[in-house]
């Protein structure tokens, strides 16, 4: 995972040309596993390499939302507008396609979730812990991450 992890930072800083905004995404990542690790345990399903396929999964869907925040408040930066101004209208602007992808992910898991269907109980922890991180990293890409991009002064190299 920490391979991983490192793989997907270095893309990143070598995407944006920076490490700051790269580094404030990838520290969000273990804040939105949270989620998974509180579904799994409220449900009673145990952890195992189904559901740690999920987490891997949620891994790049939590990476994929901060990219998208990031990209669009940088693009504003380059714009003209101040840090602060360019984080706020990077997370309205892209407010709609994250909970879009958030919620049609949602949606078609929750049938593994449930357990509907043929052998859809060996794909259930999966389903659950990709639900509950979904639902806990949804809302720190949108309040958290620019607070992180803010503090580690991620916007500065857009100017």
């Amino acid at each position: 995972m920490a391979l991983a992890i490192s793989a997907v930072l270095a893309v990143l800083v070598t995407q944006f040309q920076s490490f700051r905004g790269p580094l404030a995404i990838v520290l969000v990542v273990p804040l939105g596993l949270t989620g998974a690790v509180i579904m799994l345990t409220s449900t009673g399903v145990p952890f195992n390499v189904s559901s740690f396929m999920g987490v891997i999964l949620l891994v790049g869907l939590i990476v994929k939302n901060g990219i998208l925040l990031l990209d669009a408040a940088a693009r504003s930066r380059k714009r003209g507008m101040p840090a602060n101004e360019a984080l706020v209208h990077g997370g309205r602007v892209r407010l709609r396609p994250i909970l879009m992808t958030t919620l049609c992910t949602l949606v078609g898991l929750v049938p593994l979730a449930l357990g509907l269907g043929g052998g859809a109980e060996l794909q259930r922890p999966l389903a659950l812990a990709v639900i509950g991180g979904l639902a806990v990293s949804t809302a720190v890409t949108l309040l958290v991450l620019p607070t992180m991009l803010d503090l580690f002064g991620a916007l500065r190299h857009f100017e």
